[in-house]
């Protein structure tokens, strides 16, 4: 079930309508630096696996907060869990 709900969060919308604090309304490389916090990567971790900087991944990180008005990583991973999958 946990990978499901990651492929699902790697998986952008198609149809375009993306609210405010919505997963869909994030950027492709939003959505996979999402999936390696959900996953409980580090920002250091994240950033290997991703090809980018730890620092960078700080950045995408609070981005992904502010659109998902999350405070902190506990309300992000709320937040994200509280909308589930997409179909």
């Amino acid at each position: 079930m946990p990978e499901q709900f990651l492929d699902e969060i790697r998986t952008p919308v198609a149809d375009g309508s993306a609210k405010v604090g919505d997963i869909s309304s994030l950027t492709p490389r939003e959505r996979q630096v999402l999936a390696e916090i959900m996953a409980g990567a580090s920002n250091k971790e994240a950033g290997r696996t991703l090809g980018i900087s730890p620092r960078t991944i700080e950045v995408h990180r609070a981005r992904i907060m502010e659109k998902l008005g999350a405070k902190n990583a506990c309300d992000l991973v709320r937040i994200v869990l509280r909308q589930g999958p997409r179909h």
